[in-house]
């Protein structure tokens, strides 16, 4: 008999064996270094795992990473889906459904208000038919080549995270929390921090005065590039578009990377960084939300970055 429920103790390298052998691609091998810290210190509210069990062995499981949105001036609880797998041998509509009851039984007994998701092809569907998530926005991947141009003297700093240390981090981000009054995820000075101190991936931080980025290398298809994984704007700050310019150009510089990609929606920049790639090429990425308060589908982010997600 196959049940689900909350895992008190999460095994990590049995979590990354299971889920390297559920998704089962070439190119997806999961660190359970990452996963440890994905689950106990990335957005700083912690992780529910609920594992499917079958006579002891795990063999599936939906983990639920704590974090907190604003929305309409108010902070609120919420989780974002992220590593729903079971075991090939396992699958079934009903396992699917159960793990989908407990996500919305463990919602409810938290007070959970908002649940998202970034979901791959596979999951759209079921997460919309059971647990009624709905699109809340689609985020084209945007892609450009940054021009040897010298750098203004608006860049306050531009170097990798690792290279400061915590305090002086959290001192730099300071300035640049998120205002309550801003709909999208919340992040403060330390929660930021935490967010990047990433033992598997290495990050870069970059700043005028209104302005700050946070920038790492990726490569994809071969291709290696400057992602631009977040900008933050300094509370009550007018941002020109020679700012943003110069903090690509910066992250750039910094990588070594002509290409830079950026994913995301910010209000607060007076333009995006790219332009965004045909559908063809590469499909948005769906961001989806449920509002366990509400039926209806009014809630709009003003910034959603793949900070904001597992992706960046």
């Amino acid at each position: 008999m196959v049940t689900v429920s909350e895992e008190t103790a999460v095994d990590y390298e049995l979590t990354a064996k299971i889920a390297t052998e559920a998704f089962a691609l070439a190119n997806v091998h999961f660190s359970a270094e990452r996963i440890k810290w994905l689950y106990e210190r990335s957005f700083g509210c912690g992780t529910t795992v609920l594992a499917a069990v079958e006579d002891g062995r795990k063999i599936g499981q939906v983990a639920l990473i704590g974090q907190s949105v604003c929305v309409a001036g108010k902070v609120h609880p919420a989780v974002q889906l992220v590593d729903l797998f079971i075991l090939q041998a396992y699958r079934s509509a009903q396992l699917v459904r159960k793990l989908y009851q407990e996500v919305e039984t463990f919602c409810a007994r938290r007070s959970i208000r908002y649940i998202l998701a970034l979901p791959n092809d596979k999951s759209v569907l079921l997460n919309a038919r059971f647990l009624k998530l709905s699109p809340l926005l689609w985020l084209p991947i945007r892609a450009g080549v940054s021009l040897r141009q010298p750098t203004s003297g608006r860049i306050g700093h531009s170097g990798l995270l690792k290279a400061m240390t915590p305090q002086q981090a959290v001192e730099l981000f300071s300035g640049f929390g998120c205002l309550a009054s801003e709909n999208g995820s919340h992040w403060d000075a330390e929660s930021l921090f935490n967010r990047l101190d990433d033992p598997t991936r290495a990050y870069a931080v970059h700043t005028t005065d209104n302005l700050l980025l946070v920038s790492s290398e990726r490569k994809t298809s071969g291709v290696s590039y400057a992602a631009l994984c977040a900008f933050f704007a300094r509370p009550s700050a007018d941002i020109a578009g020679g700012e943003v310019d110069d903090l690509v150009r910066a992250a750039c510089r910094l990588w070594k990377r002509r290409a830079f990609v950026y994913v995301g929606t910010n209000s607060r920049l007076p333009k995006l960084p790219g332009v965004p790639l045909p559908a063809r090429l590469r499909r948005p990425i769906l961001v989806q939300l449920r509002d366990t308060c509400s039926d209806g589908h009014e809630v709009r982010f003003d910034r959603f970055q793949l900070i904001d997600s597992d992706f960046a």
